[in-house]
């Protein structure tokens, strides 16, 4: 006991039982294991012998003749190895790995007939594949050696794979009976020209940091999938079009510098993978969308994901749909509008149920829209205004500035933008067009309609605003038409007239696609025939058909069908063109609140029809009987208090020295006329009816007390009466003896007043 106690104060730290037999059996294995390896040298010398080959080989399987079981696998690397005659005698290897050593030949593997792998690369080899061809030999590495000249590969017709990047190799050669070749590499060597690929199957190429200045011949490769050639000089992509199965490109640190190299590769519909990094095309403004914009098959550009909202974004950025062009086109001229000083402008001056009436004639250019806008401005002078166009184009033969575009310089169309003055703006075929709010105000001050003419971009853009016009596209259905009209003209280019053809289809697809876009299409392959259906859907609109029935079936002509529609208005323009409620501003929506108040000296053939019906209406409410349109319509439209129009003391003296004389029949209630004179009915003035209770025709009364109404019967009343007031005056007389509402307050001096309650909204155009 005192000897243990002894050897335990000579310690310095007592241990457990556990710790003490830890370390002893950690002593034993280290110096049993030391001891071994101390006494087994491999490969001395650098000459491979068979304890170094026993430790390599691996996968035991059977001898190609399937009789003995063989190792299949030999693997040597990093002994510094110089001979491997040994390997030799071991004829049944099918895999040989000898990376990281010192060989500078390869003779030893003749006799391996079976092999189908070799790796040999970070060695010393001068010469590619110096022995006796395998059999089937498949994959070769030759990476990271001296090989400075491709030897023959003839007899090596199963090579699938052959790496011989990091070499000295200055020319591809040698390949041309590999026929199963399809994996090839020869990057960081001294390649110059890419060459000896022709017909080859090759699927994979790697040339990556050589020293090749053009991508060339490798029109033959036609099973190319992925190529690399970054690391060199080239400065374009020609030479990669026409591989439908490429799918990646690495193309980084060249010297790519413009954006218009992109369309040799833009038609690869297989590409996902593009690698343009460190080229100076990356510094161009909006590179990448540039890039996924012109080649959207992309899932990978430099490195990086593509995702779904750049692709948008691309496509917003470079070629928009026409509505993205039209909401920015919007978007610009409402911020630069609010840059300016506040206007009140005519054509906004009526209410909210009434917008300023406008028509827009649409269609490709050739189209006809802007003859057939003057021709019906021409002809309906009294009711449509010509809304003129900017452009920044010269003007063909025979156009004149200001009368059928007003022509700017491309600067004064940019100045006009930033003041705000347009209210749509398109680039069209190399040229800038627009439409300005004074042109429309232009006409809006006349009290008329304004009628244009533009393309699709335009009509998208003015669905934007608060403009809510009919819409009429003239299509000429027969290209072959619309080609010669186009030649004809003689102001176009082939290109042009190219492009513009093209086009027609865009006006197609678009009318197709969205049911209702244009109120009404009309075929301009004839002009004269396409005027004729404009103008018949004009007059249908204004209620004035009826003049043009017995024309319908023959040649038009304009002066025969003018005369009587303008002469029969002349003496309502000279008042303002307010008889008529669509005279003036008569391309919207009907208002029962509308009254005109202006005296008028002839009837015309629709107002006497408009009279008739407002007798069978007064009758109605005369004896109890609201007709159901009328109740839709007052039930639609809540009944406000007319606005107040005073005539002015020249249109005073026009309606005394023009009475207004109508007999009546006795059968009929007072103040309402069925028949008319002759001489009433000889001077016609054209009005419209847009419902069997036209709100807008006024009847024409003098200073007559209530029982004058009750019993003369001879002449209507001079005095402006509301004829919605009329018609419930006499339904509540005949129902009591009350005493008629008190007349509406004095209307003021503004008789042709922009912006007055004479704008109508039509109903949809029948089609």
């Amino acid at each position: 006991m005192g000897a243990d106690t002894d050897i335990l104060t000579l310690d310095d730290k007592p241990q457990t039982s556990d710790e003490l037999m830890l370390e002893v059996t950690d002593d034993n294995i280290d110096l049993s294991d030391g001891s071994e390896e101390e006494h087994i040298e491999l490969s001395p010398g650098g000459i491979l012998d068979e304890e170094t080959i026993s430790r390599g080989l691996s996968t035991l399987g059977r001898s190609a003749d399937g009789v003995t079981q063989v190792y299949l696998h030999c693997t040597i690397a990093g002994f510094s190895l110089k001979d491997i005659s040994i390997l030799s005698e071991y004829v049944h290897l099918q895999k040989v790995e000898i990376p990281y050593n010192e060989l500078t030949e390869l003779s030893a593997l003749s006799t391996l007939e079976h092999l189908l792998i070799l790796d040999a690369s970070h060695n010393q080899i001068t010469t590619m594949l110096d022995f006796k061809p395998p059999k089937n030999l498949q994959q070769v590495d030759f990476s990271y050696n001296q090989i400075e000249q491709m030897e023959n590969l003839s007899a090596h017709h199963c090579l699938k794979k052959l790496d011989v990047s990091h070499n000295k190799i200055t020319r591809i050669c040698g390949l041309e009976q590999c026929e199963r070749l399809t994996d090839l590499s020869v990057a960081h060597n001294r390649l110059e020209n890419i060459e000896g690929l022709d017909r080859l199957p090759i699927q994979f190429l790697n040339l990556c940091y050589n020293r090749i200045r053009k991508i060339e011949n490798l029109e033959n490769l036609k099973y190319l999938r992925q190529v690399n050639l970054s690391g060199n000089i080239i400065r374009s992509l020609q030479g990669l079009e026409g591989h439908d199965l490429l799918e990646a490109i690495d193309l980084e640190d060249n010297e790519v510098i413009d954006m218009i190299e992109i369309r040799h590769i833009r038609e690869l519909r297989m590409l996902r993978q593009l690698n343009l990094k460190r080229n100076p095309i990356q510094e161009l403004p909006d590179y990448r969308l540039s890039i996924l914009f012109r080649v959207s098959s992309l899932s990978e550009l430099d490195r990086h994901r593509v995702e779904a909202e750049e692709k948008v974004s691309a496509v917003n950025l470079f070629d928009p749909p026409l509505e993205v062009v039209a909401a920015k086109d919007h978007i610009m001229h409402v911020v630069y509008n609010f840059l300016q000083p506040s206007h009140v402008w005519d054509s906004t001056l009526p209410s909210n149920d009434t917008q300023y009436p406008m028509l827009v004639l649409a269609g490709p250019q050739g189209s006809g829209k802007k003859d057939l806008a003057l021709k019906l401005v021409e002809e309906f002078s009294d009711y449509f205004g010509y809304g003129i166009s900017h452009t920044t184009r010269c003007p063909h033969m025979e156009e004149v500035h200001g009368k059928d575009y007003n022509f700017v310089s491309l600067e004064q169309f940019e100045t006009d933008i930033k003041m705000g003055k347009f209210i749509q703006t398109n680039f069209y075929n190399g040229h800038w067009y627009g439409l300005q709010m004074e042109s429309v105000e232009s006409v809006a001050r006349e009290g008329l309609a304004c009628v244009v003419h533009m393309e699709i971009e335009g009509v998208l853009t003015l669905k934007n605003t608060y403009f809510e016009p009919r819409y009429v596209l003239l299509m000429p259905l027969s290209t072959e038409a619309h080609e010669k009209r186009l030649r004809e003209r003689g102001a176009y280019t082939e290109s042009q007239i190219e492009f513009t053809i093209k086009r027609d289809d865009v006006y197609c697809e678009y009318n197709q696609i969205h049911p209702g876009f244009f109120d009404m299409m009309i075929n301009s392959d004839d002009i004269q025939e396409a005027y004729r259906r404009l103008r018949r859907l004009v007059m249908d609109y204004l209620g004035i058909s009826n003049l043009v029935s017995s024309l319908d079936g023959a040649d038009y002509q304009y002066s025969e069908v003018q005369a009587p529609i303008t002469d029969s208005i002349a003496d309502n323009t000279a008042m303002g063109s307010a008889a008529n409620p669509l005279a003036s501003r008569s391309w919207s929506r009907p208002s029962i609140t509308d009254t005109v108040s202006q005296p008028r000296g002839r009837v015309g053939i629709v107002e006497e029809e408009s009279i008739k019906r407002r007798q069978s209406a007064a009758k109605g409410a005369v004896n109890g009987y609201i007709p159901p349109l009328y109740e839709q319509i007052l039930s639609q439209y809540p009944k406000t208090a007319p606005q107040p129009v005073a005539t002015s003391p020249d249109l005073r003296l026009k309606s005394e020295s023009r009475p207004y004389s109508v007999p009546i029949s006795h059968s009929q209630p007072a103040g309402l006329a069925s028949q008319h004179s002759p001489d009433s009915t000889s001077n016609e003035t054209c009005s419209s009816s847009l419902s069997d209770l036209d709100s807008a025709t006024e009847l024409q009364t003098e200073n007559v007390t209530s029982n004058q109404l009750e019993t003369n019967h001879n002449y209507l009343p001079t005095a402006t009466v509301d004829p919605l007031e009329l018609i419930d005056e006499l339904r509540y007389r005949s129902m009591s003896d009350k005493v008629p509402s008190p007349p509406t307050a004095p209307r003021p001096d503004s008789l042709n007043r922009p912006g007055s309650q004479r704008h109508k909204v039509l109903p949809p155009i029948a089609t």
